[in-house]
């Protein structure tokens, strides 16, 4: 059943790629039941801990404080006291003059803030809710356990700025996700996220291909139990594109 699966879900994700060979359609059906992405599997935690260097994190948010910040200001217009960074419950967002800005910054919490602007879940569409905020706590959650080597940690947070910095720019910098309904806004949101993923999967830091097997099989398996049928057919995408890479 795993390997008719896999064969359909090669036929759709093929139309992304010039031809995928016999050899790669084996190698992808191995590495798929490595990671967990045919089978619900628990990830498994690296034979050692290690404490991580911050300096990832804190540069992350220097740069969204010191550029990205501006840019939404000279586009939205600069509030009034010029104070416009403001932290509510577990995210940031901007308070611009022309309108409220959820901040891509590294936390979670930046997706409760696109649900309380765009309350997708109230439309019957639960991406903000039921995948990016559960994914992201997941991640978190792992990182806590020393699951992944300095890379993998590096890689995980400007995967998830680079995810919210994609969101923002779309929805509100080049304002393309306010549709006819609201209900078609949030889908738009949603498709548009997941066409954006393995972009900043595969070219984030090192980028996934590049990382460690044990970090790949963590990350894999930490995302695998959220994954739809569409959504794991976006994280194949990545995994083939690893395999044609020769990683």
């Amino acid at each position: 059943m795993k390997a008719i699966y896999v064969i359909l879900s090669l036929l759709i994700i093929s139309q992304s790629f010039a031809k995928v060979t016999l050899s790669e359609a084996e190698e992808l059906k191995k590495r798929l039941d490595l990671y967990g992405l045919t089978t619900i599997k628990e990830p498994i935690p690296l034979d050692f801990k290690m404490e991580y260097d911050t300096s990832i994190v804190q540069t992350l948010q220097k740069q969204i404080k010191a550029s990205y910040t501006q840019k939404l200001q000279n586009k939205f217009g600069a509030c009034a006291d010029g104070d416009c960074l403001q932290s509510i419950d577990d995210y940031k967002s901007l308070e611009l003059s022309d309108r409220e800005v959820c901040l891509p910054y590294t936390q979670c919490g930046f997706y409760s803030c696109m649900e309380k602007k765009y309350q997708c879940k109230d439309q019957g569409v639960d991406y903000f809710t039921d995948l990016a905020f559960p994914t992201c706590s997941a991640y978190t959650k792992n990182i806590k356990k020393k699951w992944f080597t300095q890379k993998g940690y590096d890689w995980i947070y400007s995967v998830m700025i680079c995810l919210q910095k994609g969101l923002i720019d779309e929805c509100e910098y080049n304002e393309n996700c306010k549709k006819e309904t609201a209900k078609n806004t949030c889908e738009y949101i949603t498709d548009f996220t997941l066409k954006f993923h393995p972009s900043c999967y595969i070219n984030s830091g090192v980028g996934v291909c590049s990382l460690p097997l044990k970090d790949k099989i963590n990350i894999w398996r930490t995302v695998g139990k959220y994954l739809t049928d569409r959504e794991r057919q976006e994280a194949f995408k990545v995994v083939l594109s690893c395999i044609k890479s020769g990683n």
